[in-house]
């Protein structure tokens, strides 16, 4: 195939919500565990807040270097502290539960591979991509993906705590191309956060996918381009031919159908 999709050397793939899934899922664990150290927070209460904490976490990176996006290996346990604590505010005690939330996550058995996964990644590998994991995990996604069947083999991982950046900061997209060894033109980037994974990529002048596993309509057809600042915008309707124009899909083999 000709045409835009020919031109990537690189696949990076977000780990949570587009490789992987806590199992039970995040809320569960969260009101699970919050019991056992005096919480009486609901599966629902947690859902609820869970969106709320993160943003508040967030400010910490501002506080802890000066501008967002900045990370490292103390400043992800903090921000997870932070998060735990807003998250369960009746914790008899606190700091117990959060390490044992800590430690939950970082165990292979606390999170299951998509279907999908394994079969995709192969072919990809197959047909002589690069594949790499691109997230913002920290340290411990290596355990974890040590761990699983369909992602020990991907040895190439850029992990936010460890390059200094989260998306949405270019950097992590630096790293990314960087750990491919290519430009950031040739990597494409696969993940089921729009802001993280698709607008901040496109920002970086990476082309970007968005996963929707709740039942988006593949296009193949759909291949379009944009213009620089459209990226940036997450536009493709100007006829310059730039940018990835396959905006979302529903499953990654559908990646299968469009790659080379």
């Amino acid at each position: 195939m000709s045409g835009p999709a020919s031109r990537f050397q690189c696949i990076a793939f977000d780990a949570v919500g587009t490789l992987m899934f806590a199992e039970p899922g995040v809320a569960a664990a969260y009101t699970e565990i919050g019991r056992r150290y005096g919480s009486r927070q609901s599966v629902e209460q947690v859902k609820s807040q869970f969106a709320e904490a993160m943003q508040r976490a967030e400010a910490l990176s501002v506080t802890r270097f000066g501008e967002p996006g900045r990370t490292d290996e103390d400043y992800e346990r903090d921000f997870w502290q932070q998060v735990v604590f807003d998250v369960l505010p009746d914790l008899r005690e606190p700091q117990a539960c959060f390490a044992e939330l800590f430690e939950h996550f970082a165990r292979p058995e606390s999170w299951r591979c998509f279907d999908d996964v394994a079969r995709t990644l192969s072919s990809l590998e197959q047909r002589g991509y690069r594949i790499l994991i691109a997230s913002n995990f920290d340290a411990r996604l290596d355990r974890v993906c040590d761990g699983l069947p369909g992602l020990r083999e991907v040895r190439c991982r850029v992990i936010s705590s460890l390059v200094g950046y989260r998306k949405t900061h270019p950097g992590f997209y630096e790293a990314v191309a960087q750990a491919a060894g290519c430009g950031v033109s040739e990597v494409l980037m696969v993940g089921d956060d729009f802001v993280n994974d698709v607008e901040s990529a496109r920002a970086a002048g990476v082309a970007a996918v968005h996963l929707r596993r709740d039942g988006a309509v593949f296009n193949p057809s759909a291949i379009g381009v944009g213009t620089q600042s459209q990226i940036a915008n997450g536009s493709h309707e100007s006829p310059t031919p730039m940018a990835l124009g396959l905006n979302e899909i529903k499953s990654l083999t559908d990646l299968l159908e469009w790659l080379p």
